[in-house]
């Protein structure tokens, strides 16, 4: 049932964000898109790396050191406030906050677990042949997985430009056609519907799917 585990193959200050959004319009970043990004990756799979080797830790010092490089790199109240979609108007500060933290831990669960498997795999960029339709709103970046043996698996991270923290944050993720901000507001609005229109309910379904994704995780 649980697509947050198919998946791995806010709003307090989203008013501020999407104002540093609108003034970064016409500013050249000093770093681009691409380089954020594969850098970003690049840090991700060093921790792979350190835990891949079993010299280090346990699983949840690896989610905690993932999530320490994803944070600034990861828009979260923007997705977040997608995935909520009309929700997002009628619901508490508390409300918002919480599903946030939530969401935070069910991303980096499914972030840190499918470049986990990946970790013997080699991420490249791949030349955007529509660069020119990219803005600082929303640049796409596109990469392949390399396996050992030879095999191409797609990648595309959406990012935008946030002045407020002078750098770029993703946004959304293809990955091998699997679009993660679709199956994550699928997900939503299933537990929502589920739970008659609950949002507590949905937040608290929500918290259960993460904890028993995260205990059947396969990664250390």
């Amino acid at each position: 049932m649980s697509v947050i585990r198919s998946a791995s193959v806010v709003m307090l200050g989203l008013g501020l964000l999407l104002a540093g959004l609108a003034s970064a319009e016409g500013f050249t970043p000093a770093k681009s898109a691409e380089q954020s990004v594969i850098e970003g990756v690049e840090q991700v799979l060093t921790v792979v790396e350190k835990y891949n080797s079993g010299s280090a830790g346990d699983r949840q010092a690896y989610l905690d050191e993932v999530a320490e490089v994803l944070e600034p790199l990861i828009g979260y109240t923007v997705i977040v406030s997608r995935i909520m979609g009309d929700t997002l108007q009628t619901a508490t500060n508390e409300q918002k906050l919480r599903f946030l933290d939530v969401f935070k831990r069910s991303m980096i669960n499914t972030y840190a677990g499918g470049l986990y498997n990946f970790g013997a795999y080699d991420v490249r960029l791949v030349p955007d042949q529509d660069s020119e339709e990219n803005t600082v709103r929303n640049t796409r970046v596109r990469l392949e997985a390399v396996s050992p043996q030879g095999q191409r698996y797609p990648m595309i991270q959406s990012v935008y430009y946030s002045q407020a923290s002078d750098g770029w944050k993703m946004q959304n993720v293809i990955f091998n056609g699997i679009n993660l901000g679709v199956t994550f507001k699928t997900q939503f609005d299933q537990i929502y519907r589920e739970q008659g229109g609950d949002l507590d309910a949905t937040i608290d379904e929500w918290e259960r799917i993460t904890a028993e994704s995260y205990e059947t995780s396969q990664f250390q």
